[in-house]
């Protein structure tokens, strides 16, 4: 069974040869912040996750030459996670900024500023690093009696909007439903999960959701089969109580078969002596050889002959 911290494991690992663009970008639709202090602007990054606030940290001294400290905050209620923030501040904050997209800057002064969740997607690598951001930032594979769910919370209706359509053009289509004051996306379905595991390059993930799968596969056709077995069984059983009761009212109403055909006499005998066995095993003790379906009609005859002298004792 894939867990979601063997799922966010491998994700980080895809991270660690250097987080890209898009990447970075998500990252900071979700936990970025734009503030000003006396020296100017500066940009915050939270996060309940260490390893996403140390990707940030590296993605800044790799591109920007920034090198900047995680800083940790413990919560005053102790139920709640810790919380790690990396801040960027001076020249290299508004480059990442300005490259991302995030703002558009005239003469050094900023005319807009936008951290949405909207991002531009130029190929196959772009929409894997888009995805496994935002999994990672608002994302969890949960289990239920159900099976797996795959849910993303979003706080703004905008950025799961954005979101879901991005996800459409990549034939992934998760159900949207509203809590509380925040925004869910999700699905259980087996086969979308291992969809989105694929687009965000989780590979090892889809492999084991694709066992998970087979396994989920051959077990109902397993079940279903038993059923079938179960309920065959119940019907061949149900018939032979009946035809052991006709032969017993045949036998009594004719003083021990008297006057009735001897193909008769001999199905009735059997099934009074052999009451609980198939057709197949009661073929095997008949005097004279017989088919199943020669079987079947005399056992049909049978039930005819035992109506129609219930019928007279009515």
């Amino acid at each position: 069974m894939l867990t979601d911290k063997e799922l966010k494991e491998e994700l980080h690992a895809l991270e660690g040869a250097g987080a890209g663009d898009r990447y970075i970008s998500a990252l900071l639709s979700f936990g970025g912040a734009l503030g000003r202090e006396e020296k100017g602007l500066y940009l915050s990054y939270t996060t309940h996750d260490y390893l996403l606030a140390w990707e940030m940290a590296g993605y800044m001294r790799e591109h920007y030459r920034y090198h900047g400290e995680v800083s940790i905050v413990d919560p005053d209620d102790k139920r709640r996670n810790r919380v790690y923030c990396f801040e960027m501040r001076g020249k290299a904050a508004l480059d990442l900024l300005s490259d991302l997209g995030k703002i558009k800057r005239e003469k050094e002064e900023i005319v807009s500023f936008d951290l949405g969740v909207k991002s531009k997607i130029a190929s196959e690598k772009d929409a894997g690093e888009y995805a496994r951001a935002v999994y990672l930032s608002v994302g969890s594979l949960t289990r239920a009696a159900e099976g797996l769910r795959l849910e993303m919370v979003f706080e703004l209706e905008s950025d799961a909007d954005a979101f879901l359509a991005f996800l459409k053009k990549e034939d992934i289509l998760l159900s949207k439903s509203e809590k509380g004051n925040k925004i869910t996306l999700h699905t259980r379905k087996g086969q979308t999960i291992s969809d989105f595991c694929a687009l965000m390059g989780a590979n090892k993930s889809v492999l084991v959701l694709q066992d998970m799968l087979v396994q989920k596969y051959v077990d109902g056709k397993t079940a279903r089969a038993g059923n079938l077995m179960l309920a065959n069984t119940d019907k061949s059983v149900s018939a032979a109580i009946r035809q052991y009761h006709d032969a017993v009212t045949l036998r009594d109403a004719t003083c021990g078969f008297i006057g009735v055909p001897k193909e008769i006499k001999d199905v009735a005998e059997a099934r009074i002596e052999h009451a609980d066995i198939s057709l197949d095993e009661l073929v095997e003790r008949l005097p004279e050889k017989i088919t199943k379906s020669g079987l079947y009609h005399r056992l049909q005859k049978l039930h005819e002959l035992a109506e129609k002298i219930r019928e007279e004792g009515k």
